[in-house]
């Protein structure tokens, strides 16, 4: 039986796009791979109201030109309104406790959720997902798996005072197999007076069968 070759790589990485813009994703070649599946992050990153951020997944069967881009799929969020709250040390790649201030005061107690933490470097920002919090008194948040990256504290949290709802969303994308290029448009123009967001895409793909 044939074994399949899976590899994953970053198409774009993590970005800020302010609000009543538009951001063109890189066109990323899979003519030669077997089966693709694109990830597609999009986070808010301020505490303005946002009614979502436009994605939009487009494939091309040509090697070039820019007439024969077909869309595939359309996403829209998140929605809600951010809070923040701004980590008080540095803390190390692997680090799953946390030092903040006040985490009830500030609505980061809502654990079980997926958030986002923006970093002063754009592409070392990332998803984390909170599993508990030492509140007002304990000065903590404990977070899975650990930080990937590290993180200062110029770095903050973002999240929705929600039990649910989240200031992060992720989509998965499946392509065609008749694609030979693929890119996503992340239209921030979708919301005219909302949140200004963080964007970012992953692609995992079979590219041979031994």
């Amino acid at each position: 039986m044939a074994e399949p070759t899976k590899v994953g790589d970053v198409i774009d990485a993590w970005l800020e796009i302010a609000q009543n813009a538009v951001r063109e994703g890189a066109e990323h070649d899979v003519s030669a791979d077997y089966d693709v599946i694109l990830g597609i992050d999009v986070a808010l990153c301020t505490t303005t109201a946002h009614t979502g951020t436009e994605v939009i997944v487009q494939y091309s069967e040509e090697a070039a030109g820019d007439g024969f881009w077909t869309t595939c799929a359309r996403f829209i969020g998140p929605t809600g309104t951010a809070v923040t709250l701004a980590l008080d040390a540095t803390e190390p790649v692997g680090e799953t406790t946390l030092a903040v201030t006040n985490p009830a005061t500030a609505n980061m107690d809502n654990d079980g959720k997926f958030k986002f933490i923006e970093a002063a470097t754009d592409a070392n920002s990332e998803i984390v997902f909170q599993t508990a919090n030492g509140g007002d008194g304990g000065d903590t948040i404990t977070i899975a798996y650990g930080l990937a990256n590290e993180q200062s504290n110029t770095s903050a949290l973002f999240d929705i005072d929600s039990a649910t709802a989240e200031a992060v969303k992720s989509y998965p994308a499946a392509i065609p197999a008749s694609a030979s290029r693929v890119r996503v448009l992340y239209n921030n123009k979708y919301d005219a007076d909302g949140s200004a967001v963080f964007t970012r895409c992953r692609i995992a793909n079979v590219t041979a069968l031994s």
